[in-house]
């Protein structure tokens, strides 16, 4: 079977459907992915067929200030605008001989173009939240304890919303294909069958939903060891150090945060390992109890980790759970704050802390929290027993080729 896969986002989002397209290539698939052009050499030196779409992801992030301002928020619905169009402009060409057509992130255009060509199509979600329900509020709302009749309303605002923006911007593109009006591009972009791609132990499909799906599991990229002799010795040199990262966030303000991490592991006397997505050295470079490392991989650290501080993403949180790793979020922007709330009612860590509020009090709390909470030290260690990865992985393969 020819299978053409398309994501566009963050290293969050190409790492899963890199981990599915090995996957479906070792099981005899002629496969494609299609992802943002910054991550193309990783790919392919992964063994992966991997085709350049849309902008560079890492340095429309990396030029922002912050995640959290109404600036950025404009700046992100104008990228994505601008990213709709190029999808409709060369993903034509690319999937005319495909047998199946995947689609994740934010390719929006994908679901249209397999309908103009007659080409199954299918959705992969790494998160329940992208399902319309009254449990959880659409993504870009951060409160996630409202009553239900509130998170309806916000499915249905965010759905009149988009009538102005991304519905209209789809149909533009389907009539010049011949193609009939949309009313709702959220509903017709996740499609039938979705797939999510996420861990029921973190958070399991709303009762509620009114469209078909089938919960799998998420998707680990087995990456190889990486040899890094000096952050073994400092992981040995003591007791289990905590981890901090915050992905493809901002990195100026990724950086902003050091000095507040470095002093709250000391205030619970533990060392830290922090993960550093910038050139140069900072102040605390030299100190013995901090251990800067970058692209490092998750599965293989954060099992020797006592605790991991991090944004929210959907890969992070669930590398934390199926290394049985207490965990802090500390969500910047959409589903992250869905994520932070889920693993606190869950007990696989401490309550979230939005990167708005975090200050250095909370923060020390929630460390303590994860390191002698036993309720969270119990359910970690159960929750790492229960998931297997590689299950994961092949009933999503079966699901979508079955």
């Amino acid at each position: 079977m020819r299978i053409f896969l398309a994501t566009c986002g963050s290293r969050g989002d190409v790492q899963p459907m890199l981990a599915l397209c090995l996957a479906l290539q070792s099981s005899g698939h002629d496969v494609m992915l299609a992802g943002p052009p910054e991550k193309e050499a990783w790919a392919k030196k992964s063994g992966c067929p991997y085709t350049r779409l849309g902008k560079d992801v890492t340095a429309f992030i990396d030029n922002l200030d912050d995640a959290v301002s109404f600036k950025t928020g404009i700046q992100f619905i104008l990228f994505v605008h601008r990213e709709i169009i190029t999808q409709f402009e060369i993903l034509p060409e690319l999937i005319k001989d495909a047998d199946l057509i995947i689609a994740s992130s934010l390719v929006f255009a994908l679901s249209s173009i397999a309908e103009a060509n007659s080409i199954p199509y299918r959705y992969i979600a790494f998160t329940p939240q992208l399902l319309p329900s009254s449990a959880h509020p659409f993504p870009a709302i951060q409160f996630q304890r409202l009553p239900k009749w509130c998170n309806k309303l916000s499915w249905l605002m965010a759905r009149t919303g988009g009538q102005f923006s991304f519905t209209r911007l789809i149909n533009k593109s389907r009539k010049k294909t011949g193609l009939n009006p949309i009313k709702d591009a959220w509903e017709h972009i996740l499609g039938e069958n979705t797939i999510i791609a996420a861990d029921k132990q973190i958070a399991k499909i709303p009762f509620d939903i009114k469209i078909k799906t089938i919960q799998t599991g998420y998707m680990h990229l087995e990456l190889p060891e990486k040899n890094l002799p000096e952050l073994d010795h400092f992981i040995e040199a003591g007791s289990a150090p905590i981890f901090a990262g915050f992905g493809s966030m901002p990195q100026k303000d990724q950086a902003r945060n050091i000095p507040l991490l470095v002093k709250a592991a000391r205030m619970v006397k533990k060392r830290i390992v922090i993960a550093k997505f910038w050139e140069g050295f900072s102040e605390f470079s030299k100190e013995e109890d901090v251990f800067f490392i970058q692209k490092y991989p998750h599965l293989n650290l954060f099992s020797k980790m006592s605790a991991v501080i991090h944004h929210g993403g959907a890969g992070t949180t669930a590398t934390c759970a199926v290394c049985g790793t207490p965990q802090i979020i500390v969500p910047h922007i959409l589903d992250q704050y869905y994520h932070g709330q889920q693993v606190y009612v869950s007990h696989l860590g401490a309550k979230p802390i939005w990167r708005s509020r975090l200050t250095l009090g909370k923060l020390v709390s929630a460390l303590n929290d994860c390191l002698y909470n036993d309720t969270i030290q119990n359910t970690v260690k159960a929750c790492a027993n229960s998931i297997d990865r590689k299950k994961n992985l092949k009933l999503t393969v079966r699901h979508l080729t079955g």
